[in-house]
């Protein structure tokens, strides 16, 4: 790849700074735009860094395209390295960007900070390394010049602090505090600093103080006391991201004439209405909302459309949910179309396919078909596969679910080898069978005759497995096993 080759000879050369700042960003650019992985960008940070004099601006390039490749803990592991040396303003904004990211991301938050009398006093002495560093790395910013922290900066600094702060603590009613480093660098707070303030109280369920706080902002200034004085601080006006959040409260109290009179002002309040009135079971009225907010333009020409993808997908599962299978299945075409039309990855629409998909066939007469290919020929495996909707394990454990059941109707050949082929298709995906599609299969595998692959899959699913739970798997296969009359062969097998 020639951008990589003459990146590496930038590396290796013995050239100055000037030279660095001149020809080492513009190939890292270019590198960034290839599909190299981030392993690459880390082995030439690490060349650059055993220079003496380090090129800022590639160290931004470099860590902007680690960013990009979702390589959060790379990006953090150069800025510690960089926090003791000069850092710029883009260094800092991605390093913030990515520590926010990781902390939102990570399956096991460990919470280092602990809540007990005296909140904040505690809070600012802890070790929490996410904010430590955070910090670290704005006062270096500051150092180098005050003008470059801006309140975009700040933001970024306060959301990983409240990040920090474990969702199941309460916040003390105090906005002083967290705006400390807005006081301290004398920039003014945005509107996005107290948008962040609002939704760090209300997923700590304290509402009130969250309207509270966006009262002040139409108001234009909040009172409030410090140390035994009262002060006051401007505040900002409230945009479009501000209301949705405060909306959610209406949305929770059910206040859904305050709520109408604000809808188009958001498509995020539009998701959240379409969203609490779905899971009230209000299916009709969320319909209602999404037809006439969540489409911004003409409903019958898809290409010409805007549409709110987020509650679609909220308004298919409310129709699955009522088992209105036409419905489910003429709004999953839709939100099948919109994504290629607006070239948007398919991708998530694999859960919201295995809803309607599961719709469909529980609503499905069961009924002896005599050729099964007929049952199996649904419009929303059509639309799916049109569309390149990917199947996954869930797919497969819906499909051949199904099909067991439906061999109580004596269509046993036709069913074992539709499930069959089922099972070979998923193999060649690379998908796994968990229990429940076992259970289904085994049984299938004794009337086909195919006995060495339940004796494998057996030993499989048994290995460093506790005996209850080898006694629930068992449990399932011989309640299946009754449906195909092979009790006995089963048995026999998984002795």
């Amino acid at each position: 790849m020639p951008a990589v080759r003459a990146l590496r000879q930038v590396m290796d050369a013995d050239l100055g700074l000037e030279e660095s700042q001149r020809l080492g960003p513009r190939l890292v650019r270019a590198l960034n735009k290839t599909s190299v992985e981030a392993s690459g960008l880390a082995w030439l940070y690490t060349k650059c860094m055993g220079k003496t004099e380090i090129c800022e601006s590639l160290v931004a390039e470099m860590m902007a395209g680690l960013y990009a490749r979702h390589q959060y803990i790379g990006v953090m592991r150069m800025a510690q390295t960089m926090v003791r040396n000069a850092v710029n303003a883009d260094i800092v904004r991605v390093s913030l960007a990515s520590i926010c990211k990781q902390r939102k991301h990570e399956k096991t938050r460990r919470m280092i900070v602990r809540h007990q009398t005296g909140f904040m006093d505690e809070y600012r002495g802890s070790g929490c390394p996410f904010r430590q560093l955070a910090r670290k790395l704005v006062d270096q910013l500051a150092k180098r010049d005050p003008l470059l922290v801006t309140a975009a900066i700040l933001s970024k600094l306060l959301e990983i602090e409240i990040l920090s702060v474990p969702i199941t603590t309460g916040l003390p009613r105090q906005v002083y505090p967290w705006l400390d480093s807005f006081t301290r660098y004398g920039v003014q707070p945005s509107v996005h600093a107290f948008t962040i303030l609002m939704h760090a109280y209300l997923r700590r369920g304290d509402s009130e103080y969250a309207v509270w706080i966006y009262q002040g902002m139409l108001r234009g200034s909040i009172t409030f006391v410090n140390a035994g004085r009262t002060e006051s601080m401007q505040m900002p006006e409230p945009n479009d991201v501000a209301l949705a959040t405060v909306a959610q409260v209406w949305c929770q109290n059910r206040e859904w004439a305050k709520v109408y009179e604000v809808l188009s002002v958001s498509q995020r309040l539009v998701t959240r209405t379409v969203s609490t009135l779905v899971d009230d079971g209000n299916v009709q009225e969320a319909e209602d909302v999404w037809l006439k907010y969540g489409c911004r333009s003409g409903f019958e020409d898809l290409a010409t459309r805007v549409i709110n993808d987020r509650a679609l997908s909220k308004l298919v599962l409310g129709c699955t949910r009522m088992k209105d299978v036409g419905k489910a299945t003429g709004y999953f075409r839709i939100a099948c179309e919109y994504a290629r039309l607006s070239k948007t990855p398919v991708s998530h629409l694999t859960g919201l396919f295995n809803a309607v998909l599961r719709c469909v066939l529980d609503n499905a007469p069961m009924v002896d078909l005599g050729s099964l290919e007929g049952r199996l020929d649904l419009e929303i495996l059509r639309i799916a596969t049109f569309h390149g909707v990917r199947f996954d394990g869930d797919t497969y454990s819906v499909l051949i679910s199904h099909l067991s059941r439906i061999a109580r109707t004596n269509v046993l050949d036709n069913v074992a080898r539709t499930m069959q082929n089922l099972y070979t298709q998923l193999c060649h995906e690379g998908l796994a069978l968990d229990d429940m599609m076992v259970s289904h299969m085994v049984p299938v595998w004794v009337h086909l005759d195919l006995s060495q692959l339940v004796t494998a899959y057996w030993r499989l699913h048994t290995r460093d497995r506790p005996p209850h739970k080898i006694a629930q798997v068992k449990r399932h296969i011989i309640y299946r096993a009754e449906d195909w009359g092979v009790v006995d062969r089963v048995v026999k097998l998984l002795v």
